[in-house]
C-alpha cells in the first residue's frame, strides 16, 4: 500500500517543481510527462532475520510471479536546467528455496517470496551544452519482504535516502528518433548504489512519442540485527517501454 510518508515525498517533489516553474516563469520552459512499464529481473540476495534468499529472477520470470509494475515520470526543462520526478513500483511473488540460519547451521528449504519495491526520485540537471548536463539527484527506497517458510512469514522492511551525481546525454538522430542515455553514483542509506539507462525512443508528432529502454538499478543495504536484520543487495535490470507526452 502506498504509505502516508511516500505519499508526503511525492507532494513535496511535485511542489517543489511547481515553485521552480514559478519563480523561473520563461517562455522556453517545455515539460514532457510519462507513464511506463519496467520489466525488471532481480539477481542478488534478500534478507529478513534469520532467512535470507539469493534472488535470481530473469525478465522472462516476471511474466510467471510479476503482481504489478508501473511507474511515472515528469520533466521540467529550460536552455539551463531540468527538473526532475519519477516514481516507480514493482510487486512480485515467487515460489523459491529459501536460505535459512538455525544456530550455527544454514538449512535450505522450500518457501516464497514476497516482494514489494516502491522508488521515488527527485533531480536536478545543469545543461552543460544542448545534448549533455550534469545531474544531482536524490532516491527514496521503500522495501517490503515477506519470506514464508513451513507455513511461518518472516516480514521486514526498511526505508531510505540516497544521494546521486551523474550525467546524461539526449540527442537527435534521424527525423523523428532520438536517443538518451544516463548514469549516476551514489550512497547514503545505501553502502553503494548505482543507476544506468539507455533509451531509443520515437515521435509520432510534438504531442506524443514512445521510448524503448534498458535500465539497471544496484542497491546494496544492509541494516539491523537478529530479528530486525535487513538486508536487500540486489541489482534489478530489464527492458521497459515509456509513453510519453510533451507539452
Amino acid at each position: 500500500m502506498f504509505k502516508s510518508k511516500q505519499v508526503m515525498i511525492l507532494i513535496i517533489i511535485i511542489f517543489s517543481l511547481i515553485s521552480l516553474n514559478n519563480v523561473k516563469a520563461q517562455s522556453d520552459w517545455k515539460y514532457s510527462a510519462s507513464l511506463y512499464a519496467w520489466f525488471a529481473g532481480i539477481d542478488g540476495t534478500v534478507g529478513v532475520a534469520s532467512a535470507e534468499k539469493q534472488v535470481n529472477a530473469t525478465p522472462s520470470d516476471l511474466f510467471k510471479n510479476l503482481e504489478f509494475t508501473g511507474g511515472g515520470h515528469f520533466e521540467a526543462r529550460n536552455p539551463g536546467i531540468s527538473l526532475i520526478a519519477d516514481v516507480f513500483y514493482m510487486g512480485l511473488g515467487r515460489e523459491t528455496e529459501v536460505e535459512k540460519t538455525i544456530g550455527r547451521n544454514t538449512i535450505t528449504k522450500t518457501g516464497s517470496l514476497d516482494l514489494a519495491e516502491w522508488v521515488i526520485e527527485g533531480a536536478v540537471g545543469y545543461r552543460v551544452s544542448k545534448e549533455f548536463e550534469l545531474l544531482l539527484a536524490t532516491r527514496f527506497y521503500d522495501i517490503n519482504v515477506n519470506i514464508l517458510i513451513d507455513d511461518t512469514t518472516t516480514s521486514n522492511g526498511e526505508n531510505w535516502f540516497d544521494g546521486f551525481i551523474g550525467a546524461r546525454y539526449i540527442t537527435d538522430f534521424a527525423d523523428d528518433w532520438y536517443t538518451s542515455i544516463r548514469a549516476d553514483i551514489g550512497m547514503g542509506g545505501s553502502s553503494f548504489a548505482w543507476f544506468g539507462n539507455a533509451g531509443l525512443g520515437y515521435r509520432f508528432s510534438k504531442l506524443f512519442s514512445l521510448s524503448f529502454n534498458y535500465r539497471i538499478l544496484k542497491v546494496d543495504y544492509e541494516e539491523g540485527t537478529g530479528r530486525d536484520y535487513f538486508k536487500y543487495d540486489t541489482f534489478n535490470h530489464g527492458f521497459g517501454l515509456a509513453v510519453v507526452f510533451n507539452f
